[in-house]
């Protein structure tokens, strides 16, 4: 059984259609990165398997389970289905080790010694550690972005989720989080990542799923899609690649 299975999920804002028919599935240890256009659907796609957007039609499977269903808690979904957002969203009134804490007090009930506990364990996957006491207005862009994903493993997530995790930091800030994410990625953690960055999305996922105006134009094992491009994902490759 996949870990996550969409089917035919559709989703549109003020009567446009964004995401038209997309299907693919994610099998437990792998890392998809979602290439495609401006506009293409991207994150919208991330934020509905995170259910902060509802889709218009079709099914999420995660573990077998329909999320889409009424009768779905969808806090626990999102505890178990984790987003890294692009913004880090961190709470600016709360050191590093209070922002790893406060959702696994409030969402997973630890107590604090054990919340404690398992966020100095993921600050030190990250590499920050000793940035425990620290507040986010003195991090970098890397760091906080760091930040972020130990966060995120706190919850013993499922699948983490990277919505443009790269997009406003520096060269050396994005192999900073590259390299926190190849990591994850050889642990064995299941993730999926949206970007622009085509190099880092290459090295990190082991499957790509292309996205062009709503519709899957072509997904599979990530040496071979970039190997056998279709037309309009080789078109897309020539445009980024000139920029």
């Amino acid at each position: 059984m996949s870990i996550l299975e969409v089917r035919n999920l559709r989703k549109s804002f003020d009567g446009a259609p964004v995401l038209k028919d997309v299907s693919f599935s994610l099998e437990k240890g792998e890392c998809l990165a979602i290439l495609g256009n401006s506009g293409s659907g991207k994150s919208t796609c991330l934020r509905c398997i995170n259910l902060l957007e509802r889709p218009d039609g079709g099914s999420i499977l995660f573990q077998g389970e329909d999320i889409l269903s009424r009768k779905t808690d969808e806090n626990r979904v999102r505890s178990r289905i984790n987003m890294v957002f692009q913004s880090f969203n961190l709470f600016a009134n709360m050191n590093v080790l209070q922002n790893c804490m406060i959702a696994q007090r409030k969402v997973l009930h630890r107590g604090k010694e054990e919340a404690k506990k398992i966020a100095m364990e993921n600050l030190a996957k990250v590499g920050l550690s000793d940035k425990a006491d620290a507040f986010p207005s003195t991090l970098s862009g890397g760091q906080k972005q760091r930040v972020a994903i130990a966060r995120s493993l706190c919850m013993n997530p499922e699948i983490l989720l990277f919505d443009e995790p790269t997009s406003a930091l520096d060269p050396m800030m994005v192999a900073e989080v590259c390299n926190v994410m190849a990591k994850l990625r050889d642990e064995g953690v299941t993730m999926v990542l949206v970007t622009h960055q085509i190099e880092f999305a290459r090295k990190i996922s082991s499957k790509t799923l292309f996205l062009y105006s709503g519709v899957v134009d072509q997904f599979g094992d990530t040496g071979e899609v970039f190997a056998k491009p279709s037309p309009k994902f080789a078109e897309f490759l020539a445009v980024e690649k000139s920029m």
